[in-house]
């Protein structure tokens, strides 16, 4: 087997565009690499298990159920998933909603303002014209698109941020009786 890869480590090899091979198709259309020693790492192969071989090590199965009467009987030998965590509890589910729905609102009046510089710098589509604009009214035209472009972009992250908003209802403190 060395003396098969010595030979294969002593053939020429050439780069045929993204391609490198040592038998080329077009050897014209190809350039030979110089040559460089070849490292040639073989790979471990999969051995073959039987058709009625049992489920690898890696998958536990169970013979009872963890929970008396969670297993069904058609689900009777098949490896089993742990179970899935039980939801939070609705004070903390409120919480978590309660922050989502602080940052959403903080996130929309960053939005407004940001609007709201963008509106007045446009200044209805004629925004002042920068020292390197005069000569250059190409320049201008790009600024000014680019100022409209942001500002559509700006309004459509609004419109998301209230869409997002409506989404999730205002708490409301409940008081048991």
């Amino acid at each position: 087997m060395s003396a098969a890869l010595s030979a294969q480590a002593q053939q020429a090899v050439y780069r045929c565009g993204q391609e490198y091979t040592n038998a080329p198709r077009e050897p014209a259309l190809c350039e030979p690499l110089a040559p460089q020693a070849i490292t040639v790492i073989s790979g471990t192969r999969p051995t073959p298990s039987p058709a009625g071989a049992a489920l690898p090590a890696a998958v536990p199965r169970r013979s009872t159920p963890a929970e008396p009467g969670a297993a069904a009987p058609e689900l009777a030998g098949q490896p089993r998933t742990p179970a899935v965590p039980a939801r939070t509890p609705d004070v903390q589910q409120s919480e978590r909603d309660a922050q989502a729905r602080t940052i959403l609102t903080q996130e929309l009046d960053k939005a407004r303002a940001q609007l709201a510089q963008l509106v007045q710098s446009y200044n209805q589509g004629e925004p002042e014209k920068w020292a390197a604009e005069t000569r250059n009214h190409q320049k201008y035209l790009d600024r000014v698109a680019g100022m409209l472009a942001a500002i559509q972009r700006t309004e459509r992250d609004i419109d998301s941020l209230q869409r997002e908003l409506a989404r999730r209802p205002v708490q409301t403190s409940r008081s048991s009786p």
